[in-house]
């Protein structure tokens, strides 16, 4: 049995297990954020970026219109349903800095950004046009999210590798795709899924860049 192409031939649970994981964070970021407080759409709002906005970016950067969120109903509804789900039974869903969440996190950026690259490559994209596709399409939802919330968004501070981990997760796609794009899919995931694991389980991120002028013994004499 060969290995199913998860760009191309992606289920369509799976496609909406994704958004839904995505969107259910931007439902509880509205619901239980303390400043500023938001009403029902506004968790909508939030649930709809964070969970479309990167199959959006990809089909706008790629000209693949109309975008793929919106030639189905199923997307949408899969947002409303986890935004409902999120408001009226809260209480119920686990943190979202438990380990769990961490591995479906993982598993929807590995997913985003793999879909993504396949259908830049496909499109006849350069491979750093792919690259460039591919953590676009990982990261621009929490960075919109971030930028709603009038916050600096977390790929621009010191923090987790994510930007850094989805683009060594498109560089996988890329360097396997040539010989199976099935396996470049599943290379892409897996290695997207490691590195998260083990960036939260180590605390391992990025540093602050060092301010012009700050270095060793160039204060005053």
């Amino acid at each position: 049995m060969g290995i199913p192409d998860l760009v191309f031939e992606t289920p369509l649970w799976l496609a909406l297990v994704t958004v839904g994981v995505a969107a259910m964070e931007g439902a509880v970021i509205g619901r239980e954020s303390r400043t500023p407080r938001y009403d029902l759409v506004g968790a909508f709002v939030l649930a709809v970026v964070l969970g479309l906005a990167g199959g959006i970016a990809r089909d706008v950067l790629i000209g693949n219109l109309p975008v793929v969120a919106v030639r189905t109903p199923w997307y949408l509804a899969t947002v409303a349903g986890v935004t409902t789900l999120v408001l009226l039974g809260h209480r119920f869903i686990p943190p979202l800095t438990g380990l769990w969440f961490v591995v479906l996190d993982a598993l929807t950026l590995g997913l985003y950004t793999a879909v993504a690259t396949g259908y830049a490559l496909q499109a006849g994209v350069s491979v750093v046009g792919a690259l460039f596709v591919g953590v676009t399409a990982g990261v621009i939802g929490g960075v919109l999210v971030a930028l709603l919330r009038g916050v600096t968004p977390a790929v621009l501070v010191p923090g987790v590798f994510y930007a850094f981990i989805a683009l060594a997760g498109a560089g996988a796609y890329v360097a396997v795709e040539p010989g199976s794009p099935a396996i470049a899919a599943v290379a892409c995931v897996v290695l997207v899924v490691a590195l998260r694991i083990t960036a939260v389980r180590w605390r391992l991120g990025t540093r602050p860049l060092p301010l012009v002028g700050d270095r060793p013994g160039s204060g005053p004499a």
